[in-house]
């Protein structure tokens, strides 16, 4: 037999004489009444008129007709098709079909509409138009009527009619004569009776059909009993949910069903749904409206498609001046020829979720754990945290498209098969299992981490959460463990931390506690080798090993050790777990620091014997943590008192000190490691006297922790003095000039105005007294500006200023010969102190060199030492010895001092620069003075 296929009314062969059989198929998704677009409506008509035209042909071969149960078949059977066959047997056998066909064209009877109708596995009755009397029923129906033929013929519609409301004979003839006038109704719901009084309901659709030149109405129905079922109990369901229900037709042209949840949750009532389906969008939120259309039609068209699935959106609404997030879903529904033309969904307000996902994302992102989520099923990854992304230095995306192969290090053994087996298997039995793996990152590295696989449920799906920790630096630690172990010199015991027993002791123990047996060391325990009676107890050890233990985290202590014959001694324990030989231990590593504990109290003997007052701060917060003995018996209180205090208890603040500005000061050295100096500072003790000190701070490190130490001095004394000083100078400087002046006055009168000889020699002397005073006054006033401290002096070359110098001292003292000698002279100096330093010793050498006197003056630079040498020579009497003596000793005494000021004014000077001076007596006369001044300056 030939086969041909080919689409009706379109390419389908002219004549189908030379053809032993035909086929004519209307597939399901063509007799679907929701579908309008015009291909695939016209494909459904161009079918039907197909058979029809080609089974009216006297010469046709036989013409089997299928289509879905809905489909009209009316005018096919009236043309004379050969057989009628529903849709699905093509669908599920289509072998079954060619065999039909083939039968066909073996024997061919003369037509008859009874025979097709007593073949068609749906309901089928034929009425009278005016009576609407049975003519003629199928044997489907009988069967569902549970009726023999001659019986149901004798009946009428009403009688085997369910007895409804709104259903019965009069209803049934209003629904006959309304296919005779409109040609066609339906489809239509009706509730039919059966001989057992059970109700079936039936989807009808009613044509009138000329057979035998008789016109006739023909009914087509559906069994939808089950559907009806199905549907009373969903509209039962959804008016008890909280979530909104709908069922609308495939293209979304009507809604047939949505619950009262609609009205709550889109502030809208059901029923302007039921007017427009397109009424939603007037909820949603105005920029998501355009999105939310788009995927009401993406929805539709994925739903009718012949292996479609639920389609899931989400969008905002905006209702109240609220914004709530919603999620959509549609499933298929399908009709009883197996066209899905009907869509049941679920619309949930997933606002508090969505926040809830932000939240995990938020948590997910900002733990310092990697995670990776994984499918249980395929183990494969199907997110990261970014903690993950930065553990391997890879993207997001690179990282996803990877996979576990290419993050691993598979020549190894850590492959992609074994990664997916741990983790299917973690989803498949729900048990946690942990796992060490080895890992590549972006950059090469090798690095070990420790997996914690777990199930968990994320964004409403089961999934496997990899919670990754890099273990490749505590793994060295562990490796560095047994090393120390076998090879330092520090003592290592290792612990059970359940049972408190020593496990292993390296050499370096057996000697510290002078044991070389273990099972002695055992039996001694925590108890026998330690200084019990100071407190270092059995019960204290077991207490740090479990706590370590317990935390994982290290500790270090101090203890005593005090074992068997064998002398005390200090050691720092640092406690740590470890796992060894794949057993738990806390491992105690100890060092001997019975010598640091002895430079400890050497310390603090001299922390508290020194005369300096000497505080410890904290570098962060600036808290004072001790302070030594000097302070207490400065202030009046205890060391705890003072610790204890507010620092403005202690401050000075009635003399404007900020008790903040001494937590400045901490800070800033802290911050910057440079020391502070010369801070003068007031504090109020516990008497309330005010004693004043100058105070140093520096950074140090104490018991090995950062520490700025404050070291002061007591300068109340000192600062009464200068004070005292002070007043003195001015009253010298103002007060004696002052009178000096009137002196000198009152001698000029008397010498002009005196006629005895003797009383204008007595006033001549009074008055080079006088002036004798005024002079000393004004040198001590140039020592006092000279010794006062100068934040920004101008600094020039020695050569510069020794040139300056000469040239006024030429011009003020015309008489002398100043002779200067000047090699190039690089050293630096204060211009106005060593401008007074010069002046005093060439003025000093021409007062006393006579009428004509010669000086000379000399530089010379010396690399030995990198110092300028300047000497000045004079022809005089030379400096008398007396007057030397003091520069030479350790200054003036009541019974040793000098009448003037000007050489203490050329000493303090020189000291001020730096430099040195020396006075040499030559045996020829005359005086020699010997400058040194550094050439870099200090």
């Amino acid at each position: 037999m030939a086969v041909s296929i080919a689409p009706a009314g379109r390419d389908a062969p002219g004549s189908v004489k030379e053809f032993d059989c035909v086929i004519a198929a209307v597939t399901p998704e063509s007799g679907s009444t929701d579908r309008t677009d015009v291909d695939t409506a016209a494909s459904l008509t161009e079918v039907s008129n197909w058979a029809v035209r080609n089974a009216a042909r006297d010469s046709a071969p036989p013409v089997v007709y299928v289509a879905p149960t809905e489909a009209s078949i009316a005018e096919a059977l009236e043309a004379g098709v050969t057989e009628y066959l529903p849709w699905k047997i093509l669908a599920q056998s289509p072998v079954t079909v060619l065999e039909r066909a083939v039968t066909a064209t073996e024997v061919q009877p003369t037509p008859d509409y009874r025979t097709i109708y007593d073949n068609v596995s749906e309901p089928l009755t034929l009425h009278d138009p005016q009576t609407g009397e049975l003519i003629h029923a199928n044997q489907r129906l009988c069967e569902l009527l549970r009726y023999d033929r001659a019986e149901l013929i004798s009946m009428q519609v009403g009688d085997y009619t369910a007895s409804i409301d709104g259903y019965d004979q009069a209803a049934a003839m209003e629904v006959i004569t309304s296919a005779t006038e409109d040609g066609t109704v339906g489809p239509i719901e009706w509730p039919l009776e059966t001989a057992d009084g059970e109700h079936v309901w039936v989807e009808a659709t009613l044509t009138t059909v000329t057979i035998d030149d008789q016109e006739l109405v023909l009914a087509t129905a559906t069994d939808v009993t089950d559907r009806r079922r199905q549907r009373r109990q969903f509209r039962e369901i959804s008016t008890h949910i909280d979530e909104v229900v709908y069922l609308a037709r495939a293209d979304l042209s009507e809604v047939l069903f949505i619950n009262e949840a609609y009205a709550d949750l889109f502030d809208q009532p059901v029923e302007r749904l039921y007017d427009d389906p397109m009424a939603v969008l007037d909820a949603v939120h105005p920029d998501d409206r355009e999105a939310y259309r788009s995927d009401l039609n993406a929805m539709s068209e994925h739903i009718r498609e012949e292996e479609s699935g639920p389609y899931t959106f989400s969008h905002r609404l905006r209702v109240g001046g609220e914004t709530r997030w919603v999620e959509v879903r549609g499933y298929p529904s399908r009709g009883p020829g197996g066209a899905v033309d009907r869509i049941v969904g679920v619309i949930r307000d997933v606002t508090d979720a969505r926040r809830r996902e932000r939240e995990y994302e938020q948590i997910f992102n900002g733990v310092t754990t990697a995670i990776a989520v994984h499918d249980p099923d395929t183990g494969e990854m199907v997110d990261v945290n970014d903690s993950y992304v930065e553990l391997f230095g890879y993207d997001y995306d690179t990282i996803l498209q990877q996979g576990i192969n290419d993050l691993s290090v598979p020549e190894e053994g850590y492959t992609d098969e074994r990664a997916r087996r741990l983790i299917t298997d973690v989803g498949e039995d729900e048990e946690d299992e942990t796992v060490e793996w080895r890992i590549e990152t972006a950059e090469g590295d090798h690095r070990l981490i420790e997996a914690n696989l777990t199930v968990a449920t994320v964004g409403g799906q089961r999934r496997v959460l990899s919670l990754m920790r890099d273990i490749t630096e505590q793994k060295r630690r562990e490796r560095e463990y047994e090393q120390i172990f076998n090879g330092v010199n520090d003592a290592i015991a290792i612990f059970d931390p359940q049972t408190i027993s020593f496990t292993s002791v390296n050499d370096s123990y057996h000697e510290l506690v002078g044991c070389d047996d273990l099972e002695r060391i055992r039996e001694l325990g925590i108890e026998g080798l330690s200084a019990t009676g100071d407190g270092y107890t059995a019960e204290r050890g077991k207490e740090l090993i479990q706590t370590v233990a317990g935390s994982g985290e290290p500790k270090t202590i101090e203890w005593k050790v005090a074992p068997p014959d064998e002398e005390q001694s200090w050691i720092e324990v640092t406690l740590a777990t470890a796992e060894i030989g794949g057993e738990q231990r806390v491992l105690s590593i100890q060092r001997d620091i019975t010598e640091r504990k002895r430079r400890e109290r050497e310390f603090e003997q001299i922390f508290n014997g020194v005369t300096d007052v000497i505080g410890i701060y904290d570098p962060q917060t600036a808290e004072l943590l001790d302070v030594n003995d000097t302070m207490c018996g400065l202030l009046g209180y205890d060391r705890d008192t003072i610790i204890d205090m507010d620092p403005e208890e202690v401050t000075a603040t009635a003399l404007g000190f900020d008790a903040d500005t001494i937590g400045e000061v901490v800070r800033g050295v802290a911050k910057s490691g440079d020391p502070a100096r010369d801070i003068e500072w007031a504090l109020r003790t516990a008497s309330g006297d005010v004693v004043w000190l100058e105070v140093n701070a520096t950074l140090t490190e104490i018991g090995g922790e950062q520490r700025v130490v404050t070291i002061a001095r007591d300068v109340t004394g000192r600062r009464d003095r200068e004070e005292r000083v002070q007043v003195l100078n001015r009253v010298l400087r103002h007060n004696v000039r002052n009178d000096m002046d009137a002196v000198l006055g009152y001698t000029a009168a008397i010498e002009e105005t005196a006629e005895d000889e003797v009383v204008r020699g007595y006033a001549e002397s009074v008055h080079d007294i006088a002036n004798g005073l005024l002079e000393l006054s004004g040198k001590a006033r140039a020592a006092s500006q000279m010794l006062q401290d100068n934040d920004d002096p101008e600094n020039r070359r020695v050569g510069t200023v020794l040139e300056s110098v000469v040239a006024d001292l030429r011009e003020s003292h015309d008489e002398a010969t100043i002779q200067l000698s000047s090699a190039e002279a690089p050293a630096p100096a204060d211009t106005a102190v060593f401008r007074l330093v010069l002046s005093e010793l060439v003025e000093n050498a021409v007062e006393h060199g006579g009428d004509s006197p010669e000086v000379e003056i000399e530089t010379t630079p010396s690399t030995a030492n990198d110092e300028t040498r300047i000497t000045v020579r004079d022809d005089g009497p030379g400096i008398p010895g007396r007057v030397l003596t003091p520069f030479r000793a350790d200054g003036e005494s009541p019974f040793q001092h000098n009448h003037g000021i000007g050489l203490w004014l050329v000493n303090w000077g020189v000291r001020q620069l730096g430099g040195g001076i020396e006075f040499e007596r030559p045996a020829g006369g005359g005086t020699v003075v010997h400058l040194s001044l550094p050439n870099v300056r200090r």
